[in-house]
C-alpha cells in the first residue's frame, strides 16, 4: 500500500469510526421507553476530543452534531427534558468548528431566554467573537443583552460600536450605538456616531433620521440636558 493511499485510507477509517461512536453515543435520544426519558441517554466524548480524532473532517461532524441538537432543544421545548446536555453539545460543536457563527448566537438566546442566564450567553457570545472577531451579529447580541438586562446603556453602545466595525454590519448597528450613547447621558458620544452614520450611510431614510437626530444632539447639549442610566451597574467588565 503506498503511502499516500494508506493516510488517506486511515485518515477515512478513522473519520468511519468517530462518526459510529456519536451515532451510537447519541442513538440513545432515540430509543428511549418514554417521552420523559427520551433525549436524556448521553454519552459524548469532549469536543477537544472530537477534534483530535476527527483529523480534517471537524465540520463534517459540527454539522451532525448540530441537526441533532436541534431536536434536541425541540424536545426541551416540549418539556421532553430537562437540557441537561447543551452545554456539552455547544462546547462540542464550537470546539469542532470555531466559525460556526449560528452556533454561538443561537446558543446564546437560548442560555439568554430559556435559561434565564444572560450573562453566561455572554460568555458564549465572547468565545464565539474570539473565533470571529469580524461578524457582527455576536457583538450586537451582547449590546442587546446589556440594553434589555440591566439597562446598561453605556455598555451596549460599546458593543454595538464594535458591532458597526464589522466588515459585514449595516446601518441598524450605528444607530444602536448612537442611541444607546444618548441614552447613556452621553449626547456629545452619540452626536458623534450619528455624525458618522450620516457620513457614511447610503441610504436617504437613514440619513434623514441621522440629521433629525444630530439637530437633537445639538438642542439637547445647548440646553444641558443628559439622559442617565436608570440602573447602577453591578457587573465589571465589558
Amino acid at each position: 500500500m503506498k503511502p499516500n493511499f494508506r493516510g488517506s485510507f486511515l485518515r477515512f477509517a478513522v473519520f468511519g469510526l468517530l462518526s459510529v461512536v456519536m451515532v451510537l453515543s447519541l442513538r440513545g435520544f432515540d430509543l428511549s421507553r418514554s417521552a420523559e426519558e427520551k433525549y436524556e441517554q448521553l454519552y459524548l466524548p469532549s469536543g477537544q476530543f472530537l477534534k483530535e480524532a476527527s483529523i480534517g473532517y471537524q465540520e463534517a461532524h459540527a454539522d451532525y452534531l448540530w441537526f441533532r441538537f436541534i431536536q434536541y432543544y425541540g424536545a426541551f421545548a416540549k418539556g421532553f427534558n430537562n437540557f441537561r446536555h447543551f452545554e456539552l453539545l455547544i462546547d462540542s460543536i464550537t470546539t469542532l468548528d470555531p466559525k460556526f457563527v449560528e452556533a454561538y448566537h443561537f446558543a446564546s438566546l437560548v442560555t439568554w431566554s430559556d435559561l434565564g442566564k444572560p450573562y453566561t450567553s455572554i460568555d458564549i457570545l465572547k468565545k464565539g467573537i474570539l473565533h470571529n472577531p469580524d461578524t457582527a451579529r455576536l457583538p450586537f447580541q451582547i449590546g442587546l443583552i446589556y440594553y434589555v438586562v440591566d439597562d446598561d446603556f453605556a455598555r451596549a453602545s460599546f458593543w454595538y460600536d464594535q458591532a458597526a466595525k464589522c466588515s459585514d454590519a449595516t446601518d441598524l448597528e450605528l444607530r444602536f450605538a448612537a442611541f444607546s450613547k444618548y441614552r447613556s447621558g452621553d449626547p456629545l458620544g452619540s452626536l458623534s456616531l450619528w455624525q458618522d452614520l450620516y457620513n457614511n450611510s447610503d441610504k436617504p431614510g437613514m440619513q434623514m433620521l441621522a440629521a433629525k437626530m444630530i439637530l437633537l444632539m445639538e438642542k439637547k447639549m445647548k440646553a444641558g440636558e443628559t439622559q442617565p442610566q436608570r440602573k447602577t451597574i453591578t457587573k465589571s467588565g465589558v
